[in-house]
C-alpha cells in the first residue's frame, strides 16, 4: 500500500510529479487516464517504488518494485530540480525520503 505523499517518475523524464494523498492521485483525471509504460514507477515516502500500470488499476496494491535509497531519490530530485533551474543543485540534501518528497513539493510552490 502506498505511504502518501509520493513522487510520480516517468520513464526517460526528469520532471517529478508531486501526489499528497491518495485522494489527489483519484480526482485527478489525467492519473486515470494516461497510459503509463511498465518503466513509470511512483515512489511512496517509505521509499517503495511501485509500478504506476499497476496503481492504476487498483491504487491499494501492496506489491512493490522496489525500495528505493534516500541517495537514489535525492539524485531524482536533483535532476528534477536541475531543469527547474530554481536553486544549486549541490545545495539540495535530504536525510529520509520523506524529506526528499518534501523538497519536490517545495520547488514546485
Amino acid at each position: 500500500m502506498v505511504t502518501w505523499p509520493a513522487l510520480i517518475k516517468h520513464d526517460g523524464e526528469d520532471e517529478l510529479i508531486y501526489i499528497e494523498s491518495q485522494t489527489q492521485w483519484q480526482n485527478d483525471e489525467e492519473m486515470l487516464l494516461y497510459i503509463f509504460t511498465e518503466r513509470d514507477v511512483l515512489i511512496d515516502a517509505s521509499g517503495k517504488v511501485f509500478s504506476l500500470s499497476v496503481l492504476q488499476q487498483n491504487i491499494n496494491a501492496e506489491q512493490h518494485l522496489a525500495i528505493a535509497s534516500v541517495d537514489n531519490i535525492l539524485e531524482l530530485v536533483r535532476a528534477h530540480a536541475a531543469i527547474s533551474q530554481q536553486c544549486c543543485i549541490e545545495k539540495i540534501f535530504c536525510q529520509t525520503t520523506a524529506q526528499a518528497i518534501e523538497l519536490v513539493k517545495e520547488l514546485a510552490d
